[in-house]
């Protein structure tokens, strides 16, 4: 037998442990290997549009199914709106209409001012385009209609046959500040222009996008000007004021007032308002002397209920977007259509993709005057009904709705959610927003009653309730004269005329 070197033998051992330790299944369980992966977001919808940007301002670029996978490339600062691949291209789903799947901590977020949108009307409008003004000779629009002049704008008459357009989801509005500006088809200096816009305080504008010239680093926005077109004007030339379509909008009275963190609170940390200062009104304390505002930035605080008036003179403020969303006959021209399409009903009572509203996901579902299952009944609607969300309770399953029967509260599980949910306001003090009332009957005594033994002044008097207070109702004669009482006191009778009742009378058993 021949004898090997001992460098063979060495290298021989050495490979063995290295082979060891390469396979070693303890070596292999001491490194778990993580896996990344990919964010992509399911559609989970019917269908759902995929457009040129994040709003629903943009083009529709295509429209995917149900199921379609979607991976992630980046998304807004809102975290409503993500862009995703698809296969024509990159476009921009809102997140509410999908499910998301993958590890989202890496999307990077994608500045407005980062891409042009192209998506943004850039020639004239001509619905009522008078001569001369690029458009030709375009007809007239009667006033009695209400058509759409952009993707997500609807044309309205105000009073004086003024006329304005306006976004239902829209918060902000543009007012020109200086004496004249240029209306451009481009967020290009010396762009062709549509027109000259002049300064109009009583007048303003929707803003239908925003862009960013590079090369001179001036800032754009678009927006739509009636019988002219949507176009786009230089940012620093327009100030913003606030729309009454996200909200009745409060103006600052007093020469200054400090925002507190609740009635009578502490104002640490918040701002102090100047006379002029625009802010939504979200609430009102139950004493009725504080009021809740929301600020352009989405500050909350709150104010006496003196020191602020409800704006007037805007374009805005003379809508009625209850009117506006339920009964106005409209002539609609849809995104890609070659002409109108008029409809003589009421107007659809649809809702964009920001604007909160539910839809009932039972067959049957009970709207009630609190929120909670203890209050009573005021409405029964059927399931796929929608309906606008205007609050939301403290506990969060509780949506205050709005509808042909008023106002109520809604539960969150029996509805699907839709919109933008953080813009909707928490409501504390119900009973400032909606008159409730409890379904198990209750007696409110106002003053002193004289309660008896039996139902009727001939019985003998066990005492007297002084108010106010509650009480239970147990009990009532046939003819609704009489109302037995279950009090501190023991069970007694009173006139009925002498209380209020509050819950549902047809649950009180009749006696006797």
């Amino acid at each position: 037998m021949s004898k090997q070197p001992k460098g063979i033998s060495l290298f021989l051992l050495l490979a063995f442990c290295i082979g060891m330790m390469v396979f070693s299944p303890v070596a292999l369980a001491a490194e778990p290997q993580q896996q990344f992966v990919a964010p992509r977001l399911v559609v989970n919808s019917s269908f759902l549009n995929v457009r040129s940007g994040p709003g629903i301002q943009y083009s529709v670029l295509l429209t995917v199914v149900g199921g379609t996978e979607l991976p992630v490339l980046g998304r807004a600062s809102d975290n409503v709106w993500f862009q995703v691949s698809t296969v024509i291209g990159v476009g921009w789903v809102n997140v509410q209409y999908t499910v998301p799947r993958g590890n989202f901590e890496n999307v990077p977020v994608i500045q407005l001012s980062e891409f042009i949108a192209t998506s943004v009307q850039t020639t004239p409008i001509t619905l009522g385009l008078p001569l001369g003004q690029g458009g030709g000779a375009a007809p007239e629009v009667a006033a009695s209609t209400v058509p759409t002049t952009a993707s997500g704008t609807i044309r309205v008459t105000l009073s004086n046959n003024r006329v304005t357009t306006v976004s239902l989801n829209e918060r902000f509005r543009a007012v020109i500040n200086v004496e004249a500006v240029n209306l451009r088809t481009q967020p290009v200096d010396g762009s062709p222009t549509l027109g000259t816009v002049y300064r109009d305080d009583t007048n303003d504008y929707p803003i239908l996008g925003s862009s960013k010239d590079n090369k001179t680093g001036v800032e754009w926005i678009a927006i739509e000007v009636v019988d002219v077109g949507v176009g786009w004007i230089e940012a620093a030339k327009v100030f913003f004021r606030l729309s009454r379509a996200a909200g009745t909008v409060m103006q600052v009275a007093a020469t200054l007032i400090n925002l507190t963190d609740s009635p009578s609170g502490s104002g640490d940390n918040l701002p102090i308002l100047q006379s002029g200062a625009e802010a939504f009104l979200r609430n009102i304390s139950r004493d009725g002397k504080f009021i809740q505002i929301e600020l352009g930035d989405g500050t909350l605080g709150w104010v006496p209920f003196d020191a602020v008036v409800t704006r007037t003179g805007t374009p805005t403020d003379e809508i009625d977007f209850e009117q506006l969303a339920g009964s106005v006959p409209t002539t609609f021209i849809q995104p890609g259509a070659t002409s109108n399409t008029t409809t003589t009903g009421a107007f659809p009572a649809t809702f964009g993709l920001d604007t909160p509203h539910i839809v009932i996901n039972t067959g049957f579902l009970n709207i009630r005057s609190g929120p909670g299952a203890q209050y009573s009944i005021v409405a029964t609607l059927s399931g796929g009904t929608e309906l606008p969300v205007i609050g939301i309770a403290p506990d969060n399953v509780w949506y205050l709705v709005e509808g042909t029967f008023g106002r109520g509260w809604i539960n969150n599980e029996f509805v699907v959610f839709r919109g933008a949910i953080q813009t909707v306001p928490i409501i504390r003090d119900f009973t400032a927003v909606t008159t409730t009332t409890l379904s198990a009957p209750i007696a409110v005594v106002a003053g002193s009653v004289t309660l008896y033994a039996a139902p009727g002044t001939n019985f003998g008097a066990i005492g007297a309730l002084n108010g106010p207070i509650e009480v239970p109702i147990v009990a009532r004669t046939a003819d609704s004269l009489w109302l037995q009482l279950n009090t501190s006191i023991g069970f007694g009778w009173v006139v009925a005329n002498q209380v209020i009742v509050r819950g549902d009378g047809n649950l009180i058993p009749v006696v006797g």
